[in-house]
C-alpha cells in the first residue's frame, strides 16, 4: 500500500471514529433522553474538530499541498488529547476522586464560540457533571466513552507517527 493510500485509510478511520462517536452521543441524547453535561458537550466539540481536521489533512494531501498538514496535525493531536483529557476529568468527578465546583476546567466554547445558541440540539448542555445514571452492560457510559476516546487518541498518534516516519520516503 502506498504512503498516500495508507494515510488516507488511517485518517479516514480517525474521521469515521470521530463522527461515529458524535453520532452515537446525539442518538443517545435524542432517542434515549440522555442529557449531556458541559464536559460531554465539550468532548463533542473536540470530536467534531478531530473529524474535520482529519478530512482537511486528507484533502491537503490529495491536492499535493502537504505543507498545509503542518498546521492541521498539531490541531488534530490536540483535539484527540483534549477529548481524552475532558473525559478523564469527567470520570474523576463521577467517581468522587476529584471534587469540582465547575463541571468543565475551561468551558471556553460557551463564552467565545456560543455553539449552543446556533446548534442547541448538538451543543446544549442540560445534564450535571458527576450525576451519570447511564450505563451500558453495567458500566457507566463515561467509562465507555473514555475507552473510546483513548483508543481514538492512540489511532491519531499512530497516524501521526506514520506520517512523520514516511515523510522522508
Amino acid at each position: 500500500m502506498t504512503r498516500q493510500k495508507s494515510m488516507v485509510a488511517l485518517l479516514s478511520s480517525v474521521a469515521f471514529a470521530c463522527f461515529a462517536m458524535l453520532g452515537g452521543a446525539l442518538l443517545m441524547q435524542h432517542l434515549l433522553a440522555w442529557e449531556p453535561c458541559t464536559l460531554c458537550v465539550q468532548i463533542r466539540l473536540w470530536l467534531l474538530l478531530g473529524g474535520v481536521l482529519s478530512l482537511l489533512i486528507i484533502a491537503a494531501e490529495g491536492i499535493g499541498q502537504r505543507w498545509l498538514t503542518l498546521f492541521f496535525w498539531p490541531l488534530l493531536l490536540a483535539a484527540g488529547f483534549m477529548a481524552m483529557f475532558d473525559n478523564g476529568h469527567l470520570v474523576l468527578i463521577e467517581t468522587g476522586i476529584l471534587e469540582s465546583f465547575s463541571c468543565s476546567p475551561f468551558p471556553f466554547y460557551s463564552f467565545y464560540l456560543p455553539l449552543h445558541e446556533y446548534l442547541p440540539a448538538v451543543f446544549m448542555s442540560a445534564g450535571v457533571c458527576g450525576q451519570n445514571d447511564y450505563a451500558i452492560l453495567g458500566l457507566p457510559f463515561t467509562n465507555w466513552t473514555l475507552l473510546s476516546v483513548t483508543l481514538l487518541f492512540g489511532l491519531i498518534l499512530f497516524a501521526a507517527w506514520r506520517a512523520v516516519g514516511q515523510s522522508g520516503k
